[in-house]
Protein backbone atom coordinates (compact mmCIF):
# COMPACT_ATOMS: atom_id res chain seq x y z
CA UNK A 1 0.00 0.00 0.00
CA UNK A 2 1.32 3.50 -1.24
CA UNK A 3 2.48 5.81 2.09
CA UNK A 4 1.62 2.90 4.35
CA UNK A 5 4.03 0.58 6.17
CA UNK A 6 4.23 -0.81 9.30
CA UNK A 7 7.62 -0.15 11.20
CA UNK A 8 9.48 -1.08 14.22
CA UNK A 9 10.88 1.73 15.95
CA UNK A 10 12.66 1.59 19.78
CA UNK A 11 11.05 -1.77 19.62
CA UNK A 12 7.53 -0.65 18.99
CA UNK A 13 5.29 -1.70 16.01
CA UNK A 14 4.41 1.80 14.77
CA UNK A 15 2.03 1.91 11.32
CA UNK A 16 3.51 4.98 9.64
CA UNK A 17 1.46 6.83 7.23
CA UNK A 18 3.07 8.87 5.13
CA UNK A 19 1.09 11.82 3.10
CA UNK A 20 4.52 13.46 1.81
CA UNK A 21 4.03 15.18 -1.54
CA UNK A 22 0.57 13.64 -2.04
CA UNK A 23 -2.55 15.70 -3.61
CA UNK A 24 -5.61 15.56 -2.35
CA UNK A 25 -7.01 12.45 -3.79
CA UNK A 26 -3.96 10.55 -3.12
CA UNK A 27 -4.20 11.87 0.70
CA UNK A 28 -7.75 10.71 0.78
CA UNK A 29 -6.48 7.06 -0.50
CA UNK A 30 -4.10 7.19 1.64
CA UNK A 31 -6.40 7.47 4.90
CA UNK A 32 -8.72 5.11 3.95
CA UNK A 33 -6.51 2.46 3.32
CA UNK A 34 -4.65 3.20 6.79
CA UNK A 35 -8.27 3.33 8.49
CA UNK A 36 -8.86 0.00 6.68
CA UNK A 37 -6.16 -1.66 7.86
CA UNK A 38 -6.48 -0.43 11.41
CA UNK A 39 -9.87 -1.88 11.77
CA UNK A 40 -9.01 -5.29 10.05
CA UNK A 41 -6.35 -5.60 12.02
CA UNK A 42 -8.60 -4.93 15.32
CA UNK A 43 -6.07 -4.30 17.88
CA UNK A 44 -4.32 -1.39 19.72
CA UNK A 45 -1.75 0.60 17.51
CA UNK A 46 0.25 3.35 17.58
CA UNK A 47 -0.03 5.50 14.36
CA UNK A 48 2.92 8.08 13.03
CA UNK A 49 1.47 10.54 10.23
CA UNK A 50 3.79 12.04 8.34
CA UNK A 51 3.30 15.33 5.97
CA UNK A 52 5.52 18.02 4.59
CA UNK A 53 5.11 21.36 3.13
CA UNK A 54 3.39 19.88 -0.41
CA UNK A 55 0.16 18.85 1.85
CA UNK A 56 -2.71 20.65 2.00
CA UNK A 57 -5.33 20.03 4.67
CA UNK A 58 -8.30 20.66 1.90
CA UNK A 59 -12.23 20.65 2.73
CA UNK A 60 -13.05 17.57 1.26
CA UNK A 61 -9.63 15.87 2.96
CA UNK A 62 -11.29 17.08 6.26
CA UNK A 63 -14.49 15.89 5.52
CA UNK A 64 -13.52 12.45 4.53
CA UNK A 65 -10.85 12.61 7.80
CA UNK A 66 -13.86 13.56 10.41
CA UNK A 67 -16.60 11.09 8.96
CA UNK A 68 -15.77 8.09 7.01
CA UNK A 69 -15.16 4.77 9.24
CA UNK A 70 -13.53 7.40 12.19
CA UNK A 71 -15.12 5.91 15.18
CA UNK A 72 -13.99 3.02 14.22
CA UNK A 73 -10.38 3.81 13.43
CA UNK A 74 -10.22 5.61 16.57
CA UNK A 75 -11.06 2.49 18.65
CA UNK A 76 -7.90 0.41 18.12
CA UNK A 77 -5.05 4.08 18.10
CA UNK A 78 -3.58 4.08 21.28
CA UNK A 79 -1.61 7.05 20.15
CA UNK A 80 -1.19 9.41 16.94
CA UNK A 81 1.74 11.79 16.11
CA UNK A 82 2.02 13.80 13.88
CA UNK A 83 5.04 15.07 11.77
CA UNK A 84 5.01 17.77 9.52
CA UNK A 85 2.77 20.47 9.99
CA UNK A 86 3.36 24.72 9.67
CA UNK A 87 1.45 26.78 12.29
CA UNK A 88 -1.37 26.95 10.08
CA UNK A 89 -1.95 22.90 9.75
CA UNK A 90 -1.12 22.50 13.59
CA UNK A 91 -4.34 25.19 14.18
CA UNK A 92 -6.81 23.22 12.36
CA UNK A 93 -5.99 19.89 14.04
CA UNK A 94 -6.19 21.60 17.77
CA UNK A 95 -9.40 22.46 16.42
CA UNK A 96 -10.30 19.30 15.58
CA UNK A 97 -8.74 17.84 18.69
CA UNK A 98 -10.71 20.51 20.72
CA UNK A 99 -14.38 19.39 18.70
CA UNK A 100 -13.68 15.77 18.69
CA UNK A 101 -12.60 15.21 22.08
CA UNK A 102 -9.22 13.82 20.44
CA UNK A 103 -5.55 13.74 21.51
CA UNK A 104 -3.71 13.38 18.32
CA UNK A 105 -0.44 15.17 19.13
CA UNK A 106 1.84 17.10 16.58
CA UNK A 107 5.61 17.20 16.43
CA UNK A 108 8.53 19.31 14.69
CA UNK A 109 10.49 15.69 14.03
CA UNK A 110 10.25 12.38 13.49
CA UNK A 111 12.00 11.34 16.54
CA UNK A 112 10.02 13.38 19.21
CA UNK A 113 7.11 11.86 17.70
CA UNK A 114 8.34 8.42 17.67
CA UNK A 115 9.55 9.04 21.34
CA UNK A 116 6.11 10.00 22.77
CA UNK A 117 4.89 6.96 20.49
CA UNK A 118 6.74 4.43 22.16
CA UNK A 119 6.93 6.30 25.56
CA UNK A 120 3.70 7.78 26.19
Amino acid sequence: MEGIRKVVLKGKEILEVNFSNSKETQMIDILMQARKLLISENKKQLVLALFNEKNFLTPKFMDHFRMNKREEAIAVIERQAIVGFNETKKKIIEGYNVTFNRDMRMFDTQEEAVDFLVNG
